[in-house]
């Protein structure tokens, strides 16, 4: 592998939009992105999830989720496997300072379940989630998400060691997706010839809110998140009551 297929792979590691659960404090904290690095690694350096706590109960929201044969092209298979927890959903888990309403969002009452997809080491990357919100929560959450095209356009971060230069910008969405959207694409920039762009497509349904989000190398987005988002919200309504 070249020094910058390294370094790449390396940044995606660190950006691979992932859902996870992490111990802090004896509480569960669910994260879905993985922009900060929020999947535990594993030797082979895929990204893993962490089992909840003892004791833990959940809602199962795990039969809203795709499934691999629902991605387009074929050649996805899971690197972190679908889970459901209760608990904190992040999106972001405090990592981003120059951009702080990329921090949690939620609350210990929020119900989530993600699972995480992978064509090959090198990507893209896909992360389908679904997290019920306490009633009315779940506007805020997009409000929140929505907020970081106007308060934090661009900031740099460190990640890997390398010094990464964030844009967000607003996307288009189809139609029909849930009461409400929000589309951002999310890209980073280096002075070493690596770039990762990562989109994110958030709908709101009722007291629900699915998310999807792609990570690829390059400024071209790899377009997964909001081709899916339709079969997504189907899958949703098929399956939750209410969604």
């Amino acid at each position: 592998m070249t020094r910058t297929n390294g370094v790449a792979l390396l940044l995606l590691g660190t950006l691979a939009l992932t859902g996870c659960s992490a111990h802090a404090n004896a509480e569960t904290t669910v994260r879905l992105t993985g922009l900060a690095r929020l999947a535990a690694v594993s030797e082979s350096g895929a990204p893993v999830m962490v089992a909840p706590r003892a004791g833990a109960t959940t809602d199962d929201l795990r039969a809203a989720l795709l499934s691999d044969a629902d991605i387009p092209g074929g050649g996805f298979t899971p690197v972190a496997v679908a889970t459901s927890h209760n608990g904190k959903v992040s999106i972001g888990g405090g990592s981003f300072p120059g951009c702080p309403a990329l921090e949690p969002m939620t609350t210990d009452q929020t119900v989530s379940a993600a699972v995480t997809y992978a064509k090959g080491a090198m990507g893209p990357y896909l992360t389908d989630a679904v997290v019920r919100f306490p009633a009315g929560q779940a506007t805020e959450a997009l409000k929140a998400l929505r907020s970081t095209t106007t308060d934090c356009k661009s900031f740099e971060q460190q990640l890997a060691g390398i010094t990464v230069r964030f844009t967000l910008a607003a996307t288009s969405l189809p139609a029909g997706l849930g009461d409400e959207t929000v589309g951002l694409r999310m890209t980073g920039t280096t002075d070493i010839g690596v770039s990762v762009t990562a989109d994110i497509v958030a709908a709101r349904r009722g007291d629900y809110v699915l998310w999807l989000n792609d990570t690829a190398i390059g400024t071209d987005s790899a377009g997964l998140a909001a081709s899916l988002a339709p079969a997504a919200a189907k899958r949703c309504t098929a399956s939750l009551p209410g969604c």
